[in-house]
């Protein structure tokens, strides 16, 4: 069944991003620092299409990030380097977005508490905190043969992004008392434990990740292996193994404004996915590009009550997309046209999905950001790209949405 979304939206955003300065560089090593800052005021009639709960949210909000970073590198013999940085975020927002998480003068059930707590969002939400802690080693040239930086190991607080991002790309929550959802800035994952193997053609990664939600309580870990293989720049394969499960972060059943727990629910999910990307005809239509991505997902939750016996549910969901592009690359402006289709079932885990560009994979401006979520969603998406300069994009995007049942969905 289609659904449509009516909203007029007005959007200002501005970012400042000033380059690495280097403070210091040496054959010993080199330290630099920068800072990001973004700025995003947006105005919006008829909020959520309309819905109840529009007169409790802001028509205009305004948020603010603020992302100091350093970094250093230390090297030693054969090329080969110690490599670490750090990067804390200030992100503030003043007025409720479209989401609903808060609502002005409205006595909520408090997110960060696990909803165990009920009072009122502040109107001005903001907060500081640790973005990227991580350090790393990279093999330089000391495993010549393998190729330069064949190994790459990486602990901490950082990045993480699987293919497209259509899976595993943002692991942290922005929004509510955090502020700032609609820039979104945060994005590593913590407790990282990464190690990349790339020699020639073949790239095998294994990581452990954990995710930082706005609800402690829904931590996550994704346990997994990827593996890549790129033949000519022509065809690319990935195929990899997740498993998604709450170890160490078991969650707690209460009734809303309750602290004592009645039990707790666990998660085991078993994901399998593939992905392709190639050029069909690399000689003579050299920007002609076709992808696609196949998931599996073997969803098992328990539940453990405290005084009866526990019980497993068990959901086998697939979700996937299909996408054919083509750039003009001769034309004037370069117009590039594509078209996606994307099918993501009734009870798909969207895991910690991402943004990287428009389109992927926040599927629609409020709609895809504030309402939609990657599960029971069927999404058509046409897009023209206009590059007249190399600062100036434009983007002309058409969604059409469908659920895979209606039923679930509530506006």
């Amino acid at each position: 069944m289609r659904c449509r979304f009516l909203a007029i939206i007005t959007l200002s955003y501005t970012p400042l991003i000033y380059a690495q300065q280097t403070l210091y560089k040496s054959e010993q090593g080199e330290l630099s620092a920068g800072v990001q800052i973004q700025t995003a005021t947006l105005l919006e009639g008829n909020n959520r299409s309309g819905g109840a709960m529009k007169q409790n949210l802001s028509d205009v909000y305004g948020e603010l990030t603020v992302e100091p970073n350093i970094k250093a590198i230390i090297n030693l013999p054969h090329d080969n380097q110690l490599y670490a940085g750090y990067s804390f975020i200030y992100s503030a927002m003043l007025g409720n977005d479209p989401s609903g998480i808060t609502q002005n003068n409205v006595l909520m059930p408090l997110e960060k508490t696990d909803f165990t707590q009920i009072g009122y969002y502040p109107y001005y939400k903001d907060a500081g905190l640790t973005e990227e802690k991580y350090i790393g080693w990279r093999s330089g040239k000391l495993l010549e043969s393998w190729g330069e930086n064949a190994i790459d190991l990486s602990a901490g607080a950082q990045d993480y992004k699987l293919g497209t991002g259509l899976l595993l790309a943002n692991g942290s929550d922005d929004g509510g008392y955090k502020g700032s959802y609609w820039i979104g800035s945060r994005t590593a994952f913590t407790n990282t434990l990464i190690a990349k193997i790339n020699t020639h053609d073949l790239k095998l990664e294994g990581f452990h990740l954990e995710t930082r939600p706005r609800n402690p309580a829904t931590k996550k870990n994704y346990d997994g292996v990827n593996l890549e293989y790129n033949y000519n720049d022509i065809v690319t394969i990935g195929l990899s193994y997740i498993n998604e499960n709450n170890k160490g972060h078991r969650r707690g059943i209460h009734e809303i404004g309750s602290t004592i727990d009645l039990g707790y629910a666990s998660l085991n999910n078993d994901v399998y996915n593939m992905r392709v990307n190639f050029l069909p005809l690399p000689d003579t239509l050299p920007n002609l590009s076709i992808s696609g991505e196949y998931v599996n997902q073997q969803n098992k939750i328990t539940l453990q009550p405290t005084l009866d016996s526990a019980v497993s549910q068990r959901h086998i969901a697939q979700g996937g997309y299909a996408e054919i592009g083509y750039k003009f690359a001769d034309v004037s402006w370069q117009p590039t046209l594509s078209y996606r289709y994307t099918r993501l079932g009734n009870g798909f885990d969207s895991m910690a999905y991402g943004f990287k560009t428009w389109g992927t994979w926040f599927q629609g401006e409020i709609n895809g950001e504030f309402i939609l979520d990657n599960s029971n969603l069927i999404t058509q998406v046409g897009r023209l790209i206009l590059t007249p300069t190399e600062r100036v994009t434009f983007n002309l995007i058409y969604l059409n949405y469908e659920f895979v049942n209606f039923n679930l969905f509530k506006l």
